[in-house]
């Protein structure tokens, strides 16, 4: 490995055509390769000549010559416009977001990253990558026996080298996402862990703290969005009293005892539960089958309806306290609990 040769990548020069377009719109369109033979071009290549900086990623070992954050940001989000304006890009762009569990949580953290949310971003995960992972995590088989957090936060960082990320690589827990609140690290908890007990803890911590709570839940083919607005002051989790959770926050719980939660406080009624999903649940606590089944189509669409989600809470336009919605690619059925 010491004598592998490094792929050296020069982006600049393509980025620096592309800001002169931004700039300069007038130019674009099927004539602007004349654009870059003008007088405009040759001082705008100039003056931007220098504001660039190099960024080794040692995992592929490709170094790139790009232009710098500020320039970055407006190429890798210009295509937004005016679907987000500028000033919303702004302020999702600063917003804190942690995502907890990396399995249907990469895909959110993918999403938001590539819709130019969050430059500051937590993600957590004690698991590696099986393959049995590959049907719904975007990764590859030269990847098994890597730690999910690693992956995604590679995927983070090719798509935006100026990202600050913190890797919470032995998962979360009460110490871990206090710290985090006290000290203000975080606007938003997206929470895709498995453990029944840590979640009601990141509720009871987000209540404390008043921050919101975004969670999505594969259901076959459809997946369930919750919101809980914390930082309006919302009190209860998945709709009931905390009082409500204490039994299932036992060590050891039975696997009965949290199907039995999942479908009647997270799905909301074993009516709304995927016919399929329901055999599979009988299956999975006989063990006969190793886990829950999960899809990618699913997991791809939790990352398009989390990001959604979070863009609504961000810019302020969606004040319900408490949801949870239904949502298929075939359509929407949206249900709330309180609004």
């Amino acid at each position: 490995m010491k004598n592998k040769s490094i792929n050296f990548v020069d982006a600049f020069s393509f980025q620096v055509k592309e800001l002169f377009i931004i700039k300069n719109p007038e130019y674009a369109g099927p004539e602007k390769e004349k654009a870059y033979q003008t007088r405009e071009f040759a001082d705008f290549s100039k003056k931007i000549g220098k504001k660039y900086v190099y960024v080794f990623y040692p995992w592929n070992f490709s170094l790139v010559k790009t232009v710098q954050k500020k320039d970055y940001l407006e190429l890798k989000t210009n295509r937004n416009r005016d679907l987000i304006t500028e000033g919303e890009q702004t302020k999702l762009r600063k917003a804190k977001i942690a995502v907890f569990g990396m399995s249907v949580g990469s895909n959110i953290a993918l999403v938001l990253t590539q819709a130019g949310i969050s430059n500051e971003i937590t993600i957590s995960d004690f698991d590696s990558l099986d393959t049995t992972n590959l049907n719904r995590i975007i990764a590859g088989v030269h990847q098994v026996g890597l730690s999910k957090c690693a992956i995604t936060a590679r995927h983070i960082y090719e798509d935006n080298p100026f990202a600050k990320i913190t890797v919470l690589s032995d998962g979360v827990n009460k110490k871990n996402i206090e710290n985090l609140l006290r000290h203000k690290k975080l606007d938003l908890i997206v929470d895709e862990v498995d453990n029944m007990a840590v979640k009601i803890d990141i509720r009871v911590l987000a209540q404390k703290y008043k921050v919101p709570v975004v969670m999505v839940t594969d259901n076959g083919e459809s997946i369930v969005l919750h919101i809980e607005r914390y930082d309006l002051a919302h009190k209860k989790i998945f709709g009931k009293e905390l009082a409500h959770f204490e039994s299932f926050m036992a060590p050891g719980i039975a696997r009965e005892k949290v199907a039995e939660l999942i479908i009647s406080d997270i799905v909301g009624g074993i009516n709304k539960v995927d016919k399929r999903m329901i055999k599979s649940v009988s299956r999975v606590i006989k063990k006969e089958l190793v886990s829950w089944p999960q899809l990618g189509s699913a997991a791809i669409l939790a990352g398009v309806m989390a990001t959604y989600a979070i863009k609504q809470i961000i810019l302020g336009y969606d004040k319900r306290i408490d949801v949870r919605g239904h949502i298929s690619p075939l359509g929407i059925q949206y249900g709330t609990h309180n609004e």
